[in-house]
């Protein structure tokens, strides 16, 4: 199994509007896969119809090699899910909704006090109802148990929204630990710092179409990067020019701004025979070809 979610034509539609449409999702086992777009790109849909929520209108679905839907209650089980929306039983305490999610799976909670101590969720905290917990403290109870029973599969949508920084941390960091050991994270954003920073796989999905998908860093490699060097001194603007990939975008005394397409090789050979003071690469490429490439209604990247 290369695949732990792996989708061909899939396809959903709401009378008239096409909300998936025709997605080939290639989801690498072991991967952190990040499933980016705009509101109403049809992230959440997908993710319904990778869960049996819905049921496509057309296409086939695999997950962890079963296909679906005749098999999914097989491997339940082997998925650990944070919804978009956060809907609990408010009149349950933490500790009685932990158990309920709990009680629908063969598997035991093994990971829930380390996750209880690390997303810092008291005893206290626990014996509260529902209905008294704040946003984050809900969002911390979701990923809790979705991660509890040490899953295969995590499929989360948006699981960062309302957490604070600091937990966001601690979210990151067992998301790494998991696919370390093999285990695959799936998980729909619009936060491109967020993908940028943990995912080694990425998808784009605008109007209900799969525009990109590929790891992140065969991605980065091929993408321009914005440079900005500020030397000791003058320098030869020709030697710049020359620079295969390279586009100059401003320049003063001592400083140039460029775009680098391709390797930065050629430029750091000239940059040698200069005194640099400074080296900036103020702006993240995927996040610059993500907004290009999104506001680009043909989906081209030229």
């Amino acid at each position: 199994m290369h695949n732990a979610i792996q989708t061909r034509a899939l396809t959903k539609s709401f009378n008239n509007f096409t909300a998936v449409d025709q997605v080939d999702l290639e989801v690498p086992v072991g991967s952190i896969y990040g499933y980016l777009g705009a509101n109403g790109a049809g992230k959440t849909t997908t993710i319904r119809m990778l869960l049996d929520l819905i049921r496509p209108d057309s296409g086939s679905l695999e997950i962890l090699g079963h296909k679906m839907p005749e098999s999914f209650s097989r491997f339940a089980n082997k998925i650990g899910v944070v919804p978009g929306e956060i809907r609990l039983y408010e009149e349950l305490t933490g500790r009685e909704t932990l158990d309920y999610f709990q009680g629908f799976l063969q598997s035991k909670p093994i990971l829930r006090e380390n996750l209880l101590r690390d997303l810092k969720l008291k005893t206290s905290d626990l014996d509260k109802k529902v209905r008294y917990y704040s946003q984050g403290m809900k969002q911390k109870l979701l990923l809790i148990q979705a991660m509890q029973h040490n899953p295969d599969l995590l499929i989360l949508d948006e699981p960062s929204e309302r957490l604070d920084p600091l937990i966001q941390q601690v979210l990151y960091k067992y998301i790494n630990e998991f696919s370390n050991q093999g285990k695959t994270v799936f998980f729909s954003s619009h936060n491109l710092p967020e993908v940028e920073k943990i995912c080694d796989h990425i998808g784009i999905i605008k109007d209900g179409k799969l525009l990109v998908q590929e790891r992140i860093e065969d991605l980065k490699s091929r993408l321009p990067r914005q440079v900005i060097v500020k030397f000791n001194g003058h320098f030869k603007i020709a030697d710049f020019k020359k620079i295969p990939g390279l586009s100059l975008i401003a320049h003063s005394k001592n400083t140039l701004e460029m775009s680098v397409e391709g390797e930065l090789g050629p430029l750091l050979h000239v940059l040698k025979d200069y005194d640099v003071s400074d080296l900036d690469f103020p702006e993240s490429s995927l996040e610059h070809f993500f907004m290009t490439y999104y506001r680009d209604n043909n989906g081209r990247t030229e």
